[in-house]
């Protein structure tokens, strides 16, 4: 089936309508009359369905064609949940023999065309009355369609127009200079100082202090920048800072609030620290916050952002702080940002559109999130019209004149909103369900999207593959933020507040989305169909919420009693990602092998129970519990034929017959040492494979041990089978330290997957590297770890053509290493780590002629050698160094120097750690 399947706007009724098709077929026997009475009801829904697509195009409606909407597409969802349950009743899983049981199952499936002829005769009445409500009232609207969006090729050039400080240079001078002014006084030169910056949303107040942060840090012993938000959970922000300040892991939210601050006052007692706090909503958030800051004499130094003033104030009364009220983009610059969004260049615009352009720059009111939102909109018009432009320029008009700031942000994001085609809406509408200033992860958001039905096969295309395009285009619209990277890839986002804010009023708007956190619970009047938990204190009884109907249950925070997983009847999605639920319990969630319609299932960081048998969930498709404590895995799990993405914990046995798995195209912490050689060898037919990521432990690497060796050979054998491989990840645990663990096996992988795109083989030693990397054309991200590189290695790397990321680590040389000009062309990011020897390592002119950060280590592990680094100075393109070198005052003084001659050296950062 084509195009997308549920809508915000129109509900289940794609999906329903063909779900009453396939009633109506051969395949199930229904009792007489109750045919007719399907056909029916699927000839009034389609003629319905028609005119609610309509519907669902128009902006803003009138009071009773949106009640009328409204009626329908709940409507919708009542019938496929009606018609959901009597399919399944239809097909139950026999899994007994004999007459009697056949007997009673023909009982209950007669029982069931009796309930549904019921049911079918209530739901037709329900249609007919809304149909001919519709006729009453003639409700109706002219046609109209959907226009094909294309990913915006401009899109890098808009981001490094962010790095690029559009009208923030002169800003972040101005509070640079007030914070580390050498100037004034002595005395208060080493005193702790604030600075606050205050101003309405959408200005870009983090952009502006993050930017501060990254020119200054660089001068603290230790900095942290941690966000707040409307609701914070200030122990959670507390252990974010101390972890940031530390550089280590979080200790955890287990710890209260004091016991936090003492921790923070403690390790910043006699330090230099620099920290930004964003987002402050509330004195009495600043009044619990400022407590874990010493004020010291050593120069420390705090930033703040808030939307209140009265705020500003109070973070800067007893801290020699001041306030930084910042101010909309002058002309120039909302015509750079708005120009160079569109055309690429802000000297780009033809003649023609000036005059409009200086209108719409007018009404946006040199607010950056505005300016980027129409620019967004216009940039992605297929075919530039003037006219198109006059009539956007238009409808800014009255309310860009008489409405204030937040309300003329929200039309504009209104405006892009309407532009979205109904399947990008429900998508973009979808991300109202994570919290402010939360890290979207994009694997899971676009897995979430598919198993609710937003995306299915379009135009030969896979169902990952449009939702790739659906996020892709948020993105280049700038409706979605990038938020954190992985090897140069994108693999979060974020939405910006006032995103969120217009995304969750058009959700209760659709009843689409219902959060419940400690202030509310934006329930409206009609079923709850997808439920977020955000806070501990949320309370689901309190809010008296029907679960039998939701088919999304999320949960980021919640610390009371769970409903019973067996009333969620029609789940779709469980995401049970909980950071606060109470560690000393299980979770049991034996109860989901009832849910029939279950797609999705993720629970991280507790220990869950799972059912014994699991196959009624024929239509699972991703199953990650690989941060749970799971002590049982269902003997039954190959039977799940849906299941496409299964990541489990790494000390866990799968149970034999994972060949069955034919449709996986993820399997993440397969631990070699756990399972079985049945097991190794089934990973041969999983040749749908996209994704492995393996882990063995010290009882693989045990060289005399036959059966290890046995796993290695079935294992290269398998590997040599998944020829749709894409990412390929291997580590290795070894806890007694007596062996080296090593891959050495894999140099003998044959035939390699030649679309392999990312491959890990860092956390596990390989003598060499192995021969057929060279083969591989379509590597974009390399991490390895070998112990001895030959010259010719170098130039096997540097001719891999669309290398973008490499980490490098080599413990021994016997050759000088030299980086060829005219080698690695593409390559942008470079993690080298080696060991000096008496060889050298060279880089020539014009190699790497796109790289932008370096990362080195060198380390002289013996007194012999003398090897020496030279050409740093060729990597132009480098705008971020950062070394580490264990050596010898001499040698490191002479490394330091090799480094110096870059004409950016200034910038970098070298560091002599203890050997």
């Amino acid at each position: 089936m084509t195009g997308f399947l549920v809508s915000a706007s129109t509900g289940t009724m794609n999906s329903l309508l063909c779900k009453l098709t396939k009633l109506l077929g051969d395949e199930y026997k229904l009792l007489k009359g109750v045919r007719k009475e399907i056909a029916i009801l699927k000839d009034e829904l389609s003629s319905m369905n028609s005119l609610l697509q309509m519907l669902a195009d128009i902006g803003e409606l009138d009071i009773q064609r949106k009640e009328w909407k409204d009626k329908v597409r709940e409507l919708a969802y009542d019938i496929e949940d009606c018609m959901d349950i009597f399919m399944h009743r239809l097909h139950p899983r026999d899994e007994k023999d004999g007459s009697i049981h056949k007997m009673v199952q023909k009982i209950k499936q007669l029982r069931s065309r009796h309930q549904i002829a019921v049911q079918i005769q209530e739901l037709k009445s329900r249609v007919m009355e809304e149909s001919s409500r519709r006729d009453r009232y003639k409700i109706d609207v002219p046609t109209s369609y959907d226009r094909l969006i294309r990913i915006d090729p401009r899109l890098p050039a808009l981001y490094a127009e962010a790095r690029s400080l559009v009208g923030m240079e002169s800003p972040r001078d101005e509070i640079i200079q007030r914070m580390m002014d050498h100037e004034c006084q002595s005395c208060l030169l080493e005193k702790l100082k604030v600075v606050s910056i205050a101003g309405f949303g959408g200005l870009g107040k983090t952009t502006l202090a993050n930017q501060v942060y990254c020119e200054i840090k660089e001068n603290f012993q230790c900095t942290a920048f941690v966000s707040i938000s409307q609701n914070p959970n200030l122990c959670e922000i507390l252990d974010d800072m101390l972890s940031q300040i530390m550089g280590s892991a979080r200790v955890g939210v287990l710890l209260d609030q004091q016991k936090l601050i003492d921790k923070i006052r403690a390790y910043l007692r006699d330090k230099r620290y620099l920290v930004v706090v964003d987002d402050i909503w509330s004195i009495q958030v600043w009044d619990i916050i400022k407590c874990a800051f010493v004020e010291d004499n050593n120069g420390s130094r705090v930033i703040t952002t808030t939307r209140i003033e009265q705020v500003a104030r109070e973070c800067c009364s007893y801290y020699h702080g001041s306030i930084y009220k910042m101010k909309p983009l002058n002309d120039i610059d909302s015509r750079k940002l708005f120009f160079k969004r569109i055309f690429g260049s802000e000297n780009g615009c033809p003649e023609q559109y000036k005059d409009v352009s200086q209108n719409i720059l007018k009404k946006c009111g040199g607010v950056p999130l505005a300016i980027i939102s129409i620019a967004s909109l216009l940039a992605n018009q297929e075919y530039m019209h003037k006219e198109k432009w006059e009539n956007i320029q238009k409808s800014l008009v009255f309310e860009m004149e008489t409405s204030p700031t937040f309300e003329c942000l929200r039309h504009v994001l209104n405006l892009s909103y309407n532009d979205l085609s109904h399947s990008l809406k429900t998508c973009f509408l979808y991300l109202g369900i994570y919290p402010e200033d939360y890290k979207i992860e994009k694997a899971y958001l676009l897995r979430r999207w598919i198993a609710e039905g937003f995306v299915s096969h379009q135009h030969g295309l896979s169902p990952e593959e449009v939702a790739e395009s659906y996020f892709n285009d948020l993105l280049n619209r700038s409706m979605i933020q990038p938020a954190g990277f992985e090897y140069t890839e994108l693999t979060y986002c974020q939405v910006h507040d006032l995103m969120l804010d217009f995304i969750l009023s058009k959700s209760i708007e659709e009843n689409f989305i219902t959060i419940m956190d400690d202030q509310h619970c934006n329930k409206g009047t009609f079923k709850v169909r997808r439920l977020c938990l955000q806070s501990k204190n949320a309370n689901i009884a309190a809010a008296n919420t029907s679960v039998s109907q939701i088919r999304s249950f999320t949960v980021f925070q919640y610390s009371g009693r769970m409903p019973s997983f067996s009333s969620f009847g029609l789940l779709r999605v469980m995401d049970l990602y909980m950071d606060y639920f109470d560690r000393s319990e299980c979770l049991d969630l034996s109860a989901i092998s009832k849910l029939f319609q279950l797609r999705f299932l993720r629970c991280n960081s507790h220990e869950i129970k799972l059912p014994r048998k699991i196959w009624g969930l024929k239509h699972l498709e991703t199953l990650d519990i690989r941060d749970a404590t799971v002590t049982n895995i269902p003997s039954d799990l190959p039977l799940l034929r849906s299941l496409q993405h299964l990541t489990i914990p790494d000390n866990v046995r799968l149970p034999n017959g994972i060949g069955k798995l034919s449709a996986l195209h993820t399997l993440g912490f397969f631990n070699l040492a756990e399972n079985s050689i049945d097991n190794i060898r089934d990973i041969g037919k999983l040749t749908n494979l996209r994704e492995l990521d393996l882990i063995w432990t010290k009882h693989v690497v045990k060289a005399q041990d036959p059966t290890e060796k046995l796993k290695r050979k079935f294992l290269t054998e398998s590997l040599g089978k998944l020829s749709n491989l894409r990412s390929f990840y291997v580590s290795s645990i070894d806890t007694t330290k007596l062996v080296s663990p090593t891959c050495d096996f894999l140099s003998c992988w044959f035939p390699t997957p030649l679309n392999l795109q990312r491959l890990s083989l860092c956390y596990c030693k390989i003598s060499k590297l192995p021969e057929w990397i060279s083969q591989l054309s379509e590597l974009t991200s390399l991490k390895i770890r070998v112990n001895e590189m030959m010259r010719d290695d170098v130039e096997v790397l540097g001719q891999l053509p669309c290398l973008v990321y490499l980490d490098l680590s080599v413990k021994k040389t016997k050759q000088d290493l030299i980086f060829h000009s005219d080698e690695y062309p593409n390559l942008r990011e470079f993690g080298f780590h080696y060991c000096v020897s008496s060889h050298n390592v060279t880089f020539e002119p014009r190699t790497m002629p796109k790289l932008q950060v370096l990362h080195l280590g060198i380390c002289k592990l013996h007194q012999q050698g003398s090897g020496s680094l030279a050409g740093i100075e060729h990597l132009l393109s480098v705008e971020k160094l950062k070394a580490r070198i264990y050596c010898p005052e001499l040698m490191g003084l002479a490394f330091r120097d090799a480094i110096l001659r870059h004409p950016r050296s200034h910038t970098f950062k070298i560091l002599f750690p203890r050997c």
